[in-house]
């Protein structure tokens, strides 16, 4: 079983979500005319591809997990949106067709980097871009459970921390790859428990996998520390979306 393979049913529901205006916005910054091809790195359930897709003319997606695969297949369905996908992972991709747009969201910190660095060399041409995207909840006064949520993430988690230089700036360092810029989108909207929860459980370092025979007290540890922060049976979040963009030196 892949590490992802037990987050699938959670992933696409409950991660922090890609806001619309933050696709439009790179869209605009990386100049896409609309023909461009698109590979997004460890798709999962599509996030990403799926976001990117009307502002591309083709798009394709790529993930170890054939959970993720058919998760992505199903979500492109719904939101009627054609997606190209591929079960295998980009160290060992073999194509030597080239994508005018690479895409990777939550996956930097799993790939191996010389093998990967090596295919994008040979995948990015020279007015290629690179984004590396991520969405993450923002620690303000008005969302003061966060901190109390993380810390209980954190006291059942069974990894490390392994997202340092999760923008892509170490990772891309010594490469034939610079950055060239970034852009963020910012907005707010409402999670209720249940939610929280969910999105907990669609991590690996959390997964029901993971907690196995603790996952009920898990939960409960989360709603205990929620609990006082609900207002009206919600909770106030801010989303912050970003892409740190890359293109060759």
């Amino acid at each position: 079983m892949g590490r992802f393979a037990s987050t699938v049913e959670f992933y696409a529901r409950y991660r922090e979500p890609y806001p619309p205006e933050f696709f439009k916005q790179c869209a605009q910054q990386i100049a896409l005319r609309g023909n461009e091809t698109l590979l997004d790195v460890g798709c999962g359930p599509g996030l990403l591809a799926i976001g990117f897709a009307p502002f591309v003319g083709r798009c394709t997606g790529l993930d170890p997990e054939a959970d993720m695969i058919a998760a992505a297949k199903a979500a492109a369905a719904e939101t009627g949106v054609e997606l190209s996908l591929i079960h295998g992972r980009i160290e060992e991709f073999p194509t030597v067709q080239t994508h005018d747009v690479v895409t990777l969201g939550r996956a930097l910190h799993l790939i191996e980097r010389t093998a990967a660095l090596s295919v994008l060399e040979r995948i990015v041409p020279d007015s290629g871009r690179i984004l590396i995207c991520g969405a993450s909840t923002a620690e303000t006064a008005e969302a003061g459970w966060v901190k109390s949520y993380k810390k209980v993430c954190r006291a059942w988690t069974s990894r490390p921390d392994e997202r340092r230089g999760s923008d892509g700036t170490e990772w891309f360092a010594d490469s034939c790859f610079r950055g060239l810029g970034k852009t963020s989108v910012t907005v707010w909207h409402q999670v209720t428990i249940a939610d929280l929860v969910g999105r907990a459980l669609s991590k690996s370092s959390t997964s029901s996998q993971i907690l196995a025979k603790g996952q009920a007290r898990f939960e409960a540890e989360i709603a205990a520390a929620l609990e006082p922060f609900m207002q009206d049976g919600v909770l106030q979040e801010q989303i912050v979306a970003r892409a740190s963009i890359f293109g060759r030196r």
